[in-house]
């Protein structure tokens, strides 16, 4: 068999906007004038870092001069009424997560979990020409007679596609099931392809796939929690969530790693292969966390945080469900499930930038920035800087070229930074 990958090529520029009169192109050291109609003096002069997004192709750049930060607005918010779980309540509705996400057939395709108003959750579609924008086409997976079904993961293989997901038809005993499509929208169910084991780690519930079709083989990374012997239906007192690893050569027998787990207290992860490596994203109350493995079953021990919380209404209570962007075979863009309240059950759809290290500040003062969008960053200065000079650093390694102006009261200037390389600005 051979697999589609989730890939596609993104560029970006980098442009910086600072309140003065100027354009500069520092990629062909040319100068040009462009002057703006004036400005009120009393203006807040402003600082903005545009098409900034700093794809990670090698996973240095995490430890190397690379930060993430959230676009400012979420990219999915709950609408339809099966999105609108506590409608009525009195508090803010809705619960929508586990984003998946392909390029296909030109456009984005995104699977994701929303719960309704009746408590049960249901799997849907959307589909976007920017991964930005998202046109939503309801329900794909319905509840049916279940309790829940979610957290959907898809591979395209030979034209079809290959949707595993989580089901618990009582309570949260979930087990993992198959459905598969010719169109992305009409789906056959094939029900239940791995359940809990009769003894051991995961035997009590297994679920939250991820899922890659790579040398003509599926595989499969999936969480399990040990049964209790004493209570059964419940968890085992102390045993946590883990993780576990099957391998399948038609997408519908698999067969579950005799050495799992392969990592312990985890689960609701998603992997992608980037790097010569396996990289993990991992959900958590904090924010996203991150390990790398040498190949499918060894993973780094321990994690390590990728990005915490902004600690807002925005994500106040972490980050569920996460899931990696990979294009160009480079990770673009973290999604997930932004945790509006602490029960979990309140969510709505974020993304998350790499973007090279940034600061700005006036006079050794630092401004604190934030992502305006999937390609932009702004800082704002009080009026007390006019006339003083700003600094903007941009850190991508070692190199460093650097530049400086006062900012001045009514007037702007556009910087054309390099579109690749190493190199660090000062503006």
């Amino acid at each position: 068999m051979t697999s589609i990958q989730k890939t596609r090529v993104v560029s970006a520029g980098k442009v910086v906007l600072l309140e003065a009169l100027t354009i500069a192109i520092l990629a062909n050291v040319f100068i040009a004038i462009l002057v703006f109609p004036p400005l009120s003096p009393t203006n807040t002069p402003i600082i903005i870092v545009d098409n900034v997004q700093s794809p990670v192709g090698s996973l240095s750049q995490l430890s190397n001069g690379t930060i993430w930060l959230p676009r400012e607005q979420y990219i999915l918010e709950p609408t339809l009424d099966s999105e609108l779980a506590g409608k009525g309540a009195g508090d803010s509705c809705g619960n929508i997560y586990a984003p998946d996400i392909i390029f296909d057939d030109g456009i984005y395709k995104m699977w994701y979990g929303g719960q309704s108003s009746s408590g049960h959750d249901s799997i849907h579609f959307a589909t976007s020409a920017d991964c930005v924008t998202w046109v939503k086409h309801g329900t794909v997976i319905p509840t049916g007679v279940n309790n829940h079904v979610n957290d959907p993961s898809v591979v395209k293989v030979n034209g079809t596609y290959y949707m595993y997901y989580s089901v618990a038809p009582v309570a949260e005993l979930d087990e993992i099931w198959l459905a598969t499509s010719n169109n992305s929208i009409s789906w056959t169910i094939h029900g239940q392809v791995i359940g809990p084991a009769a003894t051991g780690w995961d035997s009590l519930k297994v679920g939250r796939p991820t899922v890659l079709h790579e040398g003509g083989v599926f595989k499969m990374w999936f969480d399990g929690s040990e049964e209790d012997p004493a209570n059964p239906g419940q968890i085992k007192p102390g045993s946590g969530r883990h993780v576990g690893y099957a391998t399948s050569a038609n997408g519908v027998t698999w067969t579950k790693w005799p050495g799992n787990p392969i990592f312990n207290h985890s689960g609701a992860i998603d992997v992608e292969h980037l790097d010569g490596k396996y990289v993990v994203v991992e959900e958590s109350g904090t924010g996203i966390w991150w390990r790398t493995g040498t190949n499918e079953t060894s993973f780094d021990s321990t994690s390590h945080v990728l990005f915490r919380n902004v600690n807002t209404t925005f994500d106040a209570h972490g980050h569920v469900t996460p899931f990696i962007m990979v294009e160009g075979g480079k990770w673009v863009a973290t999604y997930t499930g932004a945790a509006t309240a602490r029960s979990w059950d309140r969510n709505r759809i974020d993304a998350w930038y790499p973007v090279a290290n940034i600061t700005a500040s006036i006079d050794g003062q630092l401004a604190r920035g934030w992502a305006a969008s999937r390609t932009s960053i702004r800082w704002t200065f009080d009026s007390t800087a006019v006339g003083k000079v700003a600094q903007l650093a941009y850190q991508r390694a070692g190199l460093a070229t650097s530049a400086s102006l006062p900012v001045v009261a009514g007037s702007r200037t556009l910087y054309l930074m390099p579109g690749s390389g190493n190199f660090n600005i000062l503006v």
